[in-house]
This record gives C-alpha cells, structure tokens and sequence, in this order.
C-alpha cells in the first residue's frame, strides 16, 4: 500500500469522523429536544389522566347493574353515556375479562375490554434485569382498534365492551388444535363486530381476523376507509437504552419491495404512507411487534417518538386504513425475536416470501450478501455443536483468516517486492532530487515497477478485498440476537459492551465505563500498524505527521467501540492478533534475496520485449507530456 492510497484512506476516515462530530446535536438542541419530549410526556400524561376518569365513570355506572339500584342522576348520566355509542349502546358496559392464549413460543393476554391485546410475553427470553420478557405491557395507552362513525356517533371499539364465546378463560395451543378465542360486539342477536384470535402451536404468529357480520345498516359507508389504530410503547428490554434506542424503529415494507423505516436518530418522526403496505412494524433491538396484512393496507399514517416513563423508551402509532366496503379484514401479528433464520421462514401463503428479515440490519448490498450466505451459515453451524459462543467467535475468526490467507500473503508479498526495491529507488531519489523534478522521478519509479513485474497497488488491493468482511462483520455482531445475554470471560452479554471499570462520571464521546475488548482490540491494532508500517519501508519519502495519523486510528477505535458490542470488539482483537501471527511467519518463510533475484531476472527478460499496444501509447504520451512541461519551464 503506497503513500497514497493510505492518505486517502484517512481522509476518508476523516471526513467520516468529522461529518459525525458536525452533525452532533449542540447542548442548546440537545435541551430543545429535552423539552419537547417533556412536552410530549406531559400531554401523554394528561390523556392517561382523562382515560382513568372516564374508566372511574364507567366502573361507577357498572357497579349500578339495575335499573333499581340506580338514582334518578345516575340512571339519566347511564343513559347519556350509552346514547354516545350509537347501536352499539348494550356494548357500554360490561364486564372486563381476561383471556389467556399461549404455546410454548409467546403468552397473549386478551381484554374484553376493546377485545384488545392487554400484553404479550415472549417465552424463553428474560430481560437485562431478569424479568419476563413483554414486549406488549398492559398499559391503557397500548391501544388497539377501529374507530367509525354509528350514524352521527363517533364510535372506536376500545370503548367497548365485547362478550367472549368460550368458557375457558386459559387456552393452551397444541399440536392438532390452536388455541382461539372469539369476541363480539353486538348490536343484536343478527348484527355484531367480531375479533377473531387464533395461536397456533409452536409459532410466533397470532391471527388476527375482524367481521363486520349484517352492520351494513349500521356502520356509515360515508368515507371510503374505516381508521384502525395501533399505539404501542416499546419497553426497555436491553442494557443500556442510548444503544437500545438507536438501534430500534418503526419499520414498514410495501409490496415488492425493500423495508424502509423512519428516523432512527431523531427524537420523533412522522410519514404518511400510500400504496399497498404489507407489514408495520416496531422493532426493538432484538424482538419485534409486527402487524401483517394478508391483503396489504392501502394507507397508513405512522409515527413514533423518544419518551422516557414507566420503563418505555419509544412511543409507536400507526392509523391504518382499510376499504369500508369489506366486511372481514385478516391480519396477523408477529410477536417474537428478531433473529434471520425465524423471520425468514415466516409466510402466509406457500412460497410467500414476507421479507420480514429485513428487520435484521445485516448491511446493504455486498455487506448484506456475505452475512446471509456466508457468515449466518458458519455461524448457525458452528453454534449446533459448540456452546460457548465466545469460542464460536474464536473458531469462525481463524476460519475467515484462512480463507482469505492468500489475499494477506498476496498483499505482503507485493509490499516486501517494493521493499527489496529500495537501492534502486533510492538512486531515482538521489536522481531527481528537485521538487520541479517530481513527475520524473514518480516515472522512473513506475517504470521500475513495471519492468520487474510488480504494481504499487499490489499490496493494497488485497487488503481492500477484505473490507467487505470487516464491515459485513460490524453489521452482523450487534445485530445477533444468539450473542445476547451470552457471557463470556469478563463479559456478562456479547451483544452490549463489557465493563471492568464503571466510572462516576461520562466522558464526552466515550462513556461512564471501559470496555476491556476494546481496549485489547486498540493495543493490538498499534502492533499491527508498527509491523504494517516497517514493512511497508520503501524508500519513498513519507508525509510528515504519516505514522501519527496511522496511530491515532486505534484511538480513534476506543472511543467509537467502548458502547459497540463486546463480540464485536472481541472479533477484531482476534483478526489483529491473527493477522500478526501471519505476518511474522510470512516474514521468516519468505526469502527476500530470493524474491530480489526472481524480480531482477524479470526485469532483465522485460527490458528484451519490444513494447507495443497500450504500453507503448501509454510511455509515449508520458513522454510527450514531460517535453512539453520542459518547454514550459523555458519560456519562464
């Protein structure tokens, strides 16, 4: 690797580092930003409040189930509060009853109450703190349902209070029968709204299925979409919510086409979408919420924003617009862990693909390739007989090493060819010692080059090759959920940082703790670069400041890694100290005597071939070019 290609490469870097620290929110922004999430919690706040009171109405008026047991006041205000709801006036009070619907992947809890979700656990995962793992709570805001007008009454079900068709209020899926339960609205014994859930067994999956039955007389057909709401918050699950909440997000994918999302570092954010949508999702850092049509949503208007109350972090909304004129609406959620394998196999229909994978930030384009059909594979197969992931990481980094040794052998062979090279190019140096003397002594040099057989990107190419890998891998590690909670040495979860030292205070731009990974990948990354850098000893003049600016990366690295996950850092401590081991037993097998003599006996059989075609045109033009800046000299 010439100097060149190595001040490109850190400017790059540069530009990349200073772009960040441009884009940094300011104190004053940070604070703004403060303040109307405190805004937004504040108005959150009131809205909760004004739904207990009304719950507190309607549990008063409940508790009068008869018309003796009331009032003449509480008998008018009964009165009023059911005229409210149009025809379905008997669905104003009721009983509030749960319903349980479980396999052995998810637990749902079912309310009667607005025939909603109350909340979903995921089976067989725990969070940081060691708790059940819900990604729905039971909480009034977590809302579900239609909201549509009962001739000039505005009617949304989660006011309403369905009545549940089964006498078990547990239901346990098994292998020949799905655990369903059925709940309806009704107008009378001919018309009712009906929500439809069905579990089956072993799956992630709850169907999800609405009827209209006989409310075409009741139901206004005035707008051409009835509005289905889907709030929800997202729990804090993770250790450490600053990278929880920066890898979490409102998704969607449209029909035949790649998921998109909404901001995932603005503190809110908002998008009217149009055309057919096939799933919304809220992702969490390892498990998802996913509300799948199984005919696509029209429209739908989304949004989410930072909220910090009660254990959330994320406040998701979506209303969702489905056709008035059709009477049953099928959906299905997704409940479950965002892991590529299960998302992947998830279909409706046969040879469906719902691309739901995309919820796995792997990387775009080549980056994305490598870790599905490469890195995912080795990966899964290495965990079905090895335990211990901190050694599947171990066995699968020497692994990739070796499959790419002939790229690092190629690289340090190039670069020990311009090395036993120095003599010579020395003497072009000594040749042309003037800066007006430039363009002829980079000619000889190439000319030097080009005689023995050797390109100056020689020893670069090989090492750009690898860069897809290096960043497939910063991809793959933070997004794998096997990683999570996996302990490993010193570190209690692969998938967040490992702290030996939690300090009093945060440090701007590296944290309230040290990663010891990322310390160890630093330490080895100066190594590496000190055996790079006294390898690649040319002869050529090197750029004042050079080796500090090649130091400085590895500090760099600490800073970005300490929060990254540990088997991230863990995996780039061992590629450098691999990658070490190659080169000093590179450097004790490779003969440079012999390689000098090798590139002589080309040069001399070279300098007998009589140049033609491009590299004839090439010298000639060169030549042209250095007698025309000669003249140029002249005149002045």
């Amino acid at each position: 690797m010439d100097k060149n290609t190595i001040i490109g490469i850190i400017l790059c870097i540069a530009i990349f580092i200073g772009f960040s620290i441009y884009n940094r929110p300011s104190q004053e922004e940070i604070q703004h930003q403060k303040r109307l999430r405190d805004s937004a919690a504040a108005v959150m706040k009131q809205k909760y409040e004004a739904e207990l009171e009304q719950q507190k109405l309607r549990d008063s008026l409940a508790k009068n189930n008869t018309e003796e047991t009331l009032s003449e006041a509480d008998s008018a205000q009964r009165s009023n509060y059911a005229a409210s709801f149009g025809d379905f006036s008997k669905c104003a009070f009721g009983e509030k009853q749960e319903i349980v619907l479980q396999n052995e992947k998810i637990k749902v809890k079912l309310s009667s109450k607005g025939a909603k979700i109350s909340s979903v656990e995921v089976l067989g995962y725990k969070t940081y703190s060691g708790e059940a793992l819900t990604v729905i709570k039971d909480d009034p805001q977590n809302e579900m349902g239609f909201d549509f007008f009962c001739g000039s009454k505005a009617v949304s079900t989660k006011n309403l209070y369905f009545e549940y068709n089964g006498y078990q209020k547990e239901i346990s899926a098994t292998k020949d029968s799905p655990a369903k339960a059925v709940l309806r609205a009704k107008v009378n014994e001919d018309s009712w709204l009906e929500f439809a859930y069905s579990l089956e067994n072993d799956s992630y999956l709850l169907d999800y299925t609405i009827t209209f039955h006989k409310l075409e007389n009741v139901v206004n057909r005035n707008s051409s979409y009835i509005d289905f709401t889907w709030n929800q918050y997202l729990p804090v699950l993770e250790r450490g919510n600053k990278w929880e909440s920066q890898h979490s997000g409102l998704y969607y994918k449209y029909d035949d086409e790649s998921s998109e999302y909404l901001s995932l570092t603005s503190d809110n954010d908002a998008k009217n979408l149009t055309g057919s949508l096939k799933w919304i999702a809220y992702k969490g850092e390892f498990f998802s919420s996913v509300l799948i049509s199984k005919t696509d949503f029209p429209n739908a208007d989304v949004s989410f924003q930072n909220v910090s109350n009660n254990g959330n972090f994320k406040f998701m909304s979506s209303k969702i617009g489905f056709s008035s004129a059709d009477t049953s609406k099928a959906m299905a959620f997704y409940f479950g862990p965002n892991q590529f394998k299960i998302l992947k196999d998830i279909t409706l229909a046969e040879n469906e693909d719902l691309g739901l994978q995309e919820l796995v930030p792997l990387g775009w384009g080549i980056f994305g390739w490598i870790n599905r059909y490469a890195i995912i594979p080795l990966f899964n197969w290495l965990g079905s007989f090895i335990s211990s992931y901190g050694l599947i990481i171990l066995i699968m980094t020497i692994i990739i090493k070796v499959v790419i040794f002939p790229l690092t052998y190629k690289s340090y062979k190039s670069t020990a060819s311009m090395r036993v090279l120095k003599p010579q190019i020395e003497e072009i140096n000594k040749k042309y010692p003037k800066q007006e003397q430039a363009m002829q002594k980079q000619q000889a040099i190439m000319a030097l080059y080009k005689k023995v057989g050797i390109s100056p990107l020689g020893g670069c190419m090989p090492l750009l090759l690898q860069m897809p890998i290096l960043i497939a891998m910063f991809n793959f590690f933070p997004a794998s959920i096997e990683l999570r909670q996996q302990s490993f040495l010193w570190a209690t979860d692969l998938s967040s940082y490992d702290s030996i030292l939690d300090l009093p205070f945060s440090i701007p731009w590296y944290g309230d703790h040290v990663s010891l990974f990322t310390l160890l990948m630093a330490i080895a990354m100066v190594v590496s670069t000190k055996i790079n850098s006294s390898q690649m000893d040319t002869g050529q003049q090197q750029m004042p400041g050079m080796k500090m600016m090649m130091y400085l990366m590895p500090v760099m690295m600490v800073f970005w890694f300490n929060d990254y996950s540990s088997g991230l850092s863990y995996y780039y401590f061992l590629s450098n100290i691999i990658t070490i081991i190659q080169m000093m037993v590179i450097r004790r097998t490779l003969d440079e005597n012999a390689l000098l003599e090798k590139l002589n006996s080309k040069a001399a059989k070279n300098s007998t071939k009589k140049k033609t075609g491009f590299l004839a045109r090439l010298e000639e033009a060169q030549r042209q070019q250095l007698e025309a800046m000669k003249k140029q000299q002249k005149r002045k």
